[in-house]
């Protein structure tokens, strides 16, 4: 998978299911730039393993602040 394409589909899962809007940049961090609290970050989890078909561990969820961090997550996870 290409890391445009991660982008574009964890855009449309933050707008879908977190009501996100605007634009996501790699840079950006999960708690202060989305305002994303606990149970949101959960949700967020649940959806990106549901659109990427992925299963993101304990491990994968504790490297992960920005959205570079879960892009980088899901191309690992992700099918070659």
């Amino acid at each position: 998978m290409k890391r445009d394409s991660i982008l574009e589909g964890v855009e449309l899962v933050a707008e879908r299911h977190l009501g996100w809007k605007g634009e996501l940049r790699p840079e950006m961090h999960l708690v202060e730039d989305l305002e994303l609290d606990s149970l949101r970050l959960l949700m967020l989890t649940v959806e990106v393993e549901n659109h990427f078909r992925i299963c993101l561990d304990e491990d994968d969820e504790t490297g992960i602040e920005t959205v570079g961090d879960l892009i980088r997550v899901i191309e690992q996870k992700g099918p070659e």
